[in-house]
């Protein structure tokens, strides 16, 4: 009868819902459990839907605030500080919309309510559109963004949601962007390790804190952190990375480089 009750508390502690037969001497406990789950899975629920109708509440004005801010700054005609005004509302407006779109897509992840829309995956191309499209949309000249092969002229498969693995790749490199201010080269690998197709994504900028690396390594998310400019950064772009992982039963490491800097190595399987 024990055992039931010990594999109950493991669910729970995992966040996992409990369904115990109350009967026996330690129906109370059984119970209690069963209890304990419902209300846990209903507090997971009732967040869940809270956070999707937000999101969906801020995005009607939102858009609104956006297209007018844009009219504006675009108008010639109006008075150049009018026009730089409209700029900032325009800039933390994207911003916003970004978070907003970032906490919806880190509450699916995490509740399961997004299920992987599987298929046939080029690692190599799939990296190679992510760059591009970061290159195209416009870096400081500060940033050298580069691509290699680590198994040149091999063909690599990967099955798993494209998207979600472009927005993976992407988060990465623009966190790196994020926390180097000053510049940083950042270089994008891809290869191959018996079943598992890797990504590397490597800058050679400030790179973390011990405590922070180790927090990493341990599962955890750092979603608020200090810039080099001491300003504090709130963003989800690791947590959903590592989300991404997690749904690809894949692997994610963070280690230092030499002399500085940081760089991040995923192992995902080729087929799930």
């Amino acid at each position: 009868m024990i055992v039931p009750i010990l594999n109950g508390i493991r669910h729970l502690s995992a966040g996992n819902p409990v369904c115990l037969e109350e009967s026996g001497a330690l129906v109370e406990i059984s119970a209690s459990l069963n209890k304990a789950g419902d209300y846990l899975l209903k507090k997971d629920n009732t967040r869940a839907e809270w956070i999707r109708g937000i999101s969906h509440d801020i995005r009607t004005p939102l858009s609104i605030v956006l297209g007018y801010a844009s009219e504006i700054e675009d108008t010639v005609s109006l008075p150049e500080a009018t026009r730089k005004q409209a700029g900032i509302i325009r800039r933390y407006s994207e911003k916003l919309k970004n978070l907003v779109a970032d906490l919806n897509l880190t509450t699916k992840l995490e509740y399961s309510i997004q299920p992987l829309q599987k298929q046939k995956i080029d690692p190599v191309e799939l990296a190679r559109q992510v760059v591009s499209e970061v290159l195209n949309d416009g870096i400081s000249e500060l940033y050298e963004l580069e691509l290699s092969e680590d198994n040149p002229g091999k063909n690599l498969s990967l099955v798993g949601d494209q998207a979600l693995l472009s927005r993976m790749l992407n988060n990465l490199i623009r966190n790196c962007i994020v926390h180097n201010p000053d510049g940083c080269t950042i270089q994008v690998s891809v290869g191959s390790c018996d079943a598992m197709c890797t990504f590397s994504v490597t800058d050679n900028g400030y790179g973390i804190s011990e405590p922070q690396l180790n927090a990493l390594n341990s599962g955890k998310d750092i979603s608020s952190t200090q810039k080099q400019t001491g300003e504090t950064e709130h963003g989800l772009g690791l947590k959903i990375v590592m989300q991404i992982v997690k749904a690809h039963q894949g692997i994610i490491q963070f280690a230092d480089t030499i002399p500085h800097g940081l760089s991040i190595h995923i192992s995902l399987p080729m087929k799930l």
